[in-house]
């Protein structure tokens, strides 16, 4: 029945007038936490309960917020986690409607209370909703002398401004994260685009997808050796124990890449197809690294147990920022092969004055002294000698760089391979590195293939993190070979290891080459504070 409409000139009713004040009250602002708090206080006011909660349902029916009055922080501490929304708390989300107990001990679904939590009796329960859809539950409990059909018609008023002031501060929130995801992917793709190391742009993008999804760890997925997929960057407190963890080929990190579709997960500790060392995390939730029709990774986002779940919402804005993510290295890229073909046209280049020039003169000049020597006494006709096959040498040094500056996949020599990772290493490094061969024998005869594939991938990595990390002025490759094994050393100048270095991968598997023959793989700090990066393997023999 309606309340009787007041006659004009009278002053509206105490009670209502509170009403309308509170209504007006919590819908003074759209930041969800503070209007929460203002709605939990005006029921508290208007009933006169010492306590109040305001419980907003997550998709699952439970408390993904609680807010609440009258307990003081001291037993909020001991209690430790806050209600879920099982018991009483459940059952009105369940039946949509008002429940209001003399003793809420005394009700069917009364689950108990935990300890340290205050004694309660009295209890009025009021959902929260537009329509048929419930966004939360308003709680009183233990006001003395009980709730009254009054309070229960005050609250159920206040619930339906309630639903309004919520619903709208759930929108505001969300258009804020998508606003902050943006700003995130904006950031992710100015530095990558203005020349950020790809090394650091990648650890850019999990720390800002962590700090936006409220996250306690980000870690991203990528490519690694033999078709694996390694978790090779992280952000976050105790990230650094995750890098280099391969995942499993069922689990949900490589599903989400093969499917192209990121996926939630409420609580990882119970997926069994989990890497177990990520198990000590609750909610998961995967987003997809697409630029194109192919997933190159996978954005990992990590709470800890307890947390709040992650939403759909969250999901549409972290894919969002993913492909943007993707889309930006995929045009990092791009422009590093359009830097590559420039150095190969420049290579091209030098190849044609190598040979149309320096090899003709160094011709010539052999001419001239197989004149010179057909005239000369036998000792000056023998240093002749000495230095035509010295002339002879060097042209066959020069024809090696020519065939490998001219097309540098062609196979060669494992000399001229790796002369050519350390031409192309001045572009990062600004410099050539010194290269210090010690071998008596044919080098091309003692190592084997497979071997040689694995000293090119060595150099190319210690030069690499070298340019990556260390920023040096001096870098220097050696490299010696016997019969009995064949040792790699990258040695640098530069900052040494760094203790919060937190991609270890490209170490992981040169440490893993090696393993396959028998060897071993270690990186140390010298005595003048540079790196050494140290390769060795058996050989056959």
């Amino acid at each position: 029945m309606a309340d009787p409409v007041p006659e004009p000139g009278r002053m509206t009713p105490p009670a209502d007038r509170r009403l309308l004040d509170a209504v007006v009250a919590i819908a003074d602002g759209l930041e969800l936490e503070p209007t929460l708090r203002r709605i939990v206080r005006a029921a508290a006011d208007l009933t006169s309960a010492p306590y109040a909660a305001l419980g907003v349902l997550d998709e699952g029916g439970l408390h993904r917020a609680f807010v609440h009055t009258g307990i003081s922080p001291d037993a909020v501490t001991l209690i430790g986690r806050l209600p879920a929304g099982h018991g009483v708390l459940g059952h009105i989300t369940r039946v949509g409607r008002a429940v209001r107990v003399p003793d809420i001990s005394r009700h069917p679904a009364a689950v108990g209370f935990p300890e340290h939590h205050p004694t309660m009796t009295t209890f009025l329960g009021v959902p929260v909703g537009i329509g048929d859809r419930l966004i939360g539950n308003l709680y009183l409990a233990d006001k003395a002398g009980g709730f009254t059909a009054e309070d229960e018609d005050v609250v159920v008023a206040l619930a339906a401004a309630a639903a309004v002031a919520v619903d709208n501060a759930r929108l505001y929130e969300a258009a804020r994260r998508r606003e902050a995801w943006m700003a995130a992917a904006q950031q992710v793709t100015t530095a990558m685009l203005s020349g950020t190391e790809e090394e650091d742009a990648l650890e850019l993008v999990a720390t800002r997808a962590r700090q936006v999804a409220d996250a306690s760890v980000a870690a991203l997925v990528l490519p690694g050796w033999d078709d694996q997929w390694v978790l090779e960057v992280a952000d976050g407190e105790d990230a650094g124990e995750l890098i280099g963890t391969v995942m499993p080929p069922d689990g949900p990190a490589v599903t989400a890449i093969h499917e192209g579709t990121g996926r939630r997960l409420s609580d990882l500790w119970a997926e069994t197809k989990a890497v177990a060392s990520m198990r000590r995390f609750g909610p998961a939730l995967y987003a997809p690294l697409v630029a194109g029709e192919d997933a190159t990774g996978v954005l990992v986002l990590l709470r800890d147990k307890d947390s709040r779940p992650f939403t759909e919402q969250d999901l549409a804005t972290a894919e969002t920022f993913a492909g943007q993510a993707a889309l930006a290295l995929r045009l990092t890229e791009h422009r590093r092969r359009a830097k590559d073909a420039e150095l190969l046209e420049e290579r091209q280049r030098i190849a044609r004055d190598l040979h149309d020039l320096v090899i003709q003169e160094l011709f010539a000049m052999g001419m001239r002294l197989s004149r010179v020597r057909a005239g000369a006494s036998p000792g000056t006709a023998a240093q002749i000698e000495g230095s035509l096959e010295s002339l002879d040498r060097a042209v066959r040094q020069i024809r090696a760089t020519i065939r490998a500056l001219r097309d540098p996949t062609e196979p060669t020599g494992l000399l001229d391979r790796i002369q050519g990772e350390l031409t192309r290493s001045r572009t990062t490094l600004g410099f050539v590195p010194d290269l210090e061969v010690a071998c008596d024998e044919d080098i091309d005869e003692l190592v084997p293939a497979d071997v040689e594939d694995d000293v090119v991938a060595v150099v190319r990595e210690g030069l690499s993190n070298a340019s990556r990390h260390a920023r040096p002025a001096h870098v220097a490759v050696r490299m010696a070979v016997t019969r009995a094994a064949v040792t790699v050393e990258v040695v640098d100048d530069g900052s040494g290891l760094s203790p919060r270095a937190t991609r270890r991968s490209g170490l992981d598997n040169l440490d893993e080459r090696a393993r396959r023959h028998g060897g071993g793989c270690v990186a140390s700090t010298t005595p003048s504070g540079g790196t050494a990066l140290r390769w060795q393997v058996p050989l056959d023999g």
